[in-house]
């Protein structure tokens, strides 16, 4: 999407501005690709900066607050940050028969007292610690608890989709009236009104492309 935003940013932007002030408005842009620094990303704070981001937009604008451009790469799926202490059960119950997987979700998780009810939050790894395998090795033991726990009906559809879905369909299906990926359970779902979705879909591509 960079062509799209180019557009945006030297063509859209200044004339939406203009017209704004001609009638006493103030238009703000917040592009969610901006603003992510390596750190947060890497402590998994992208989505849920993203996510908070759209729903203060949600809450300060009297027009259309989001507006989503949505081609064919569905993006990476991150692990979730917080999962609520019924939810974890469920999960580790699951793993009791992978003893090195259940180390490492109990090791990647730690319980937090103070909320209510209790929940399990994703601890940043260290400086020096290794990332890409250990990384691999945490989505696929949840992926997997998930999977078994959502077959003996431990957990919800939408529990289970939390571990497969990417950062961008977590923040379009905010947009999209009559979803809600309950992060946190502190956004809200836009009205048809505050959101806008252009869609983009390539042809013709390459199967030897890869993703």
């Amino acid at each position: 999407m960079d062509a799209e935003r180019e557009a945006l940013q030297s063509t859209a932007y200044p004339e939406v501005q203009t017209f704004c002030q001609k009638h006493g408005l103030m238009f703000e842009v917040v592009d969610l690709r901006w603003g992510i620094r390596n750190t947060e990303a890497t402590d998994h704070l992208t989505t849920e900066l993203c996510l908070e981001e759209l729903d203060r937009c949600r809450k300060t604008s009297i027009g259309p607050a989001f507006v989503a451009l949505v081609g064919d790469q569905y993006g990476p799926c991150p692990v979730p940050t917080l999962i609520e202490e019924k939810e974890w059960e469920a999960l580790k119950a699951q793993l009791t028969t992978r003893p090195r997987d259940l180390e490492l979700v109990a090791r990647r998780f730690r319980r937090d007292e103070n909320a209510v009810p209790p929940t399990y939050l994703l601890q940043a790894l260290h400086i020096r610690e290794a990332r890409g395998p250990e990384e691999a090795t945490l989505t696929s033991a949840l992926r997997s608890g998930a999977q078994e726990a959502r077959r003996l009906g431990l957990i919800t559809q939408e529990q289970w989709h939390r571990y497969h879905r990417s950062g961008e369909a977590a923040g379009t299906s905010l947009g999209v009236p009559g979803k809600c990926p309950r992060v946190q359970n502190t956004h809200h779902v836009l009205s048809r009104r505050h959101s806008l979705h252009f869609y983009k879909c390539q042809t013709n591509l390459a199967l030897e492309t890869q993703f």
